[in-house]
């Protein structure tokens, strides 16, 4: 298998300016990665609000406007609020506009402890469009979660229905065979003895507990973020679409992204659960994951770079060289179509790499391939990982050697040039 490239590439620039910073010193405002409404639910990934912060207050001014492609949780727009800063987020994932509409609302009107009641009277059932629902539910709890979930769909929109979402997600995952410390939907020994231990207790007055006390966590956290003086911007957030061939109609002033990891690109599987609760058809749900990288057809794009070029000579199994390539083409495919709307600069977070636990230099193969296309490297902000949810292993797993990926993340900083 050849490399994509087809012009000479520029000289590696390992000399290309670099600075170490602590994010979270910086923000030392947002006192935790989960204040207000940054961490009301799990999500593979998540953008740390302290790097959106930094990043906005070094690089964007007052207005200017903002994109995030891979938007995830939608962070960018969250915090972009905080500084006035105008945004335009995107996502495959169909529930991230509304996690982020939930992450920004006015606290509603509503009483956690009158909302249980209705809950436990409702007798109306739902089941889920999902073949294996009995797999991966027990069936002591089925009926219990069927009641529960009829009733927030019959709710009318708004209020009381927009603050139970998540607690009602949050346990119906808890009620499952599924490893919520995983990144796909999956069961473990771990996860079948904790369905053990719940069969043990009280679990149905548990299970309303739970949600009594989300939503109580939701209200109490919308008024810290309200706390924080948010501003009423623009914006124009979108979720279901395919960030790889998506076209931008409107320019911005900054691209701040972080785009998904190489070595996690299903992040559907994990919502898959939520999903179909949620009334979503299994159909639906294979077809949003066929549109995830690993499955995506992507077209071949020239990576405008020597280090990856080097890099893909190092892969020797032709399954990891393409997907190692259909990585680049897809990511750096999309970004290199977007920076022709991108007037200032690009702000691209970036964190571990590897493949059969070599480290990947993703933030260098993008200095040189923006390099060649019209960017001017500014530096490259690096913070060190606090805590890593995920792909952390003392050893790698395929190969039993010490895990030598990075045990930092960066923030490449390009500018436009002019």
């Amino acid at each position: 298998m050849t490399t994509t490239a087809t012009h000479k590439s520029p000289a590696r620039n390992d000399s290309a300016q670099s600075e170490f910073i602590s994010f979270r010193d910086e923000a030392s405002h947002i006192p935790s990665t989960s204040h207000a409404t940054f961490g009301l639910y799990r999500y593979p990934a998540k953008f740390v609000p302290q790097v959106v912060w930094g990043a906005l207050k070094r690089y964007a001014r007052s207005g200017d406007s903002v994109l995030d492609p891979f938007a995830g949780y939608g962070t960018v727009g969250t915090v972009a609020r905080t500084q006035a800063n105008p945004y335009e987020l995107w996502d495959l994932n169909p529930l991230m506009p509304t996690f982020h509409a939930l992450s920004i609302m006015e606290p509603p009107d509503v009483d956690p402890d009158s909302l249980v009641p209705g809950l436990m009277a409702h007798r109306d059932g739902f089941r889920p469009d999902w073949k294996n629902v009995d797999y991966w539910h027990h069936e002591a709890f089925l009926p219990m979660l069927g009641r529960a979930w009829s009733y927030y769909h019959n709710l009318p929109q708004g209020g009381a229905k927009d603050v139970l979402l998540i607690p009602l997600l949050k346990a119906t995952q808890r009620y499952s065979f599924n490893d919520e410390k995983r990144q796909k939907l999956s069961q473990s020994p771990l996860s079948r003895r904790r369905i053990e231990n719940l069969l043990d207790e009280d679990w149905e007055a548990k299970f309303y507990r739970m949600l009594r006390d989300g939503v109580a966590h939701i209200l109490k956290s919308q008024r810290q973020y309200q706390a924080m003086e948010p501003a009423n911007v623009e914006s124009h957030v979108v979720g279901g679409i395919n960030t790889l061939n998506q076209p931008l109609e409107s320019e911005h002033d900054i691209l701040l992204t972080s785009p998904p990891y190489m070595q996690a690109q299903e992040y559907i599987r994990r919502f898959k659960m939520d999903l179909l609760w949620l009334g979503w058809y299994e159909d639906e749900v294979r077809d949003l994951g066929r549109m995830e990288m690993p499955y995506q057809r992507v077209d071949e794009v020239s990576i405008h770079s020597r280090t990856y070029e080097d890099y893909l000579e190092k892969i020797e199994e032709p399954h990891l060289r393409l997907l190692y390539q259909r990585y680049f083409w897809g990511v750096f495919g999309a970004l290199t179509r977007l920076q022709e709307s991108i007037r200032r600069h690009l702000l691209l977070f970036v964190g571990p790499a590897s493949v059969r636990g070599m480290p990947i230099p993703i933030s260098q193969i993008a200095v040189e391939h923006f390099s060649e296309i019209g960017w001017r490297h500014q530096t490259t902000l690096v913070d060190s990982i606090v805590s890593r949810a995920m792909f952390f292993y003392r050893a790698n797993p395929a190969t039993g050697e010490p895990d030598p990926r990075m045990t930092a993340e960066h923030l490449v900083v390009m500018e436009r040039a002019h």
